[in-house]
């Protein structure tokens, strides 16, 4: 696994979060909060990598990952299949 290859998946996903967060938002929906939640947990993760450097594993990331995709339902679902590949990449590229 490449950090880089990681960084990217966590960065599309975060760029889709912040887009699904700025609709719900402006829409007034319900799921709001747990769009904010989501798209935090991705910046402080995506910090957190950047701190670690390229050449740190980064496998301890697949946990929070999946966590954050559980969390992905209604109208944040699209993001469950970009953290799933960003957990299996973080994972070293295995499946499972």
């Amino acid at each position: 696994m490449t950090m880089p290859a990681l960084f990217q998946a966590i960065q599309r996903a975060r760029d889709q979060a912040k887009a699904i967060l700025d609709t719900l938002e402006t829409a007034g929906h319900p799921q709001t909060s747990e769009s904010s939640g989501l798209y935090l947990g991705l910046v402080t993760l995506q910090k957190r990598l950047t701190a670690r450097g390229t050449g740190a594993p980064a496998g301890e990331f697949s946990t929070e990952l999946e966590q954050l995709a559980s969390l992905c339902t209604g109208k944040l679902a699209s993001l469950k299949p970009l953290l799933e590949e960003a957990a299996r990449l973080a994972r070293g590229g295995q499946g499972g």
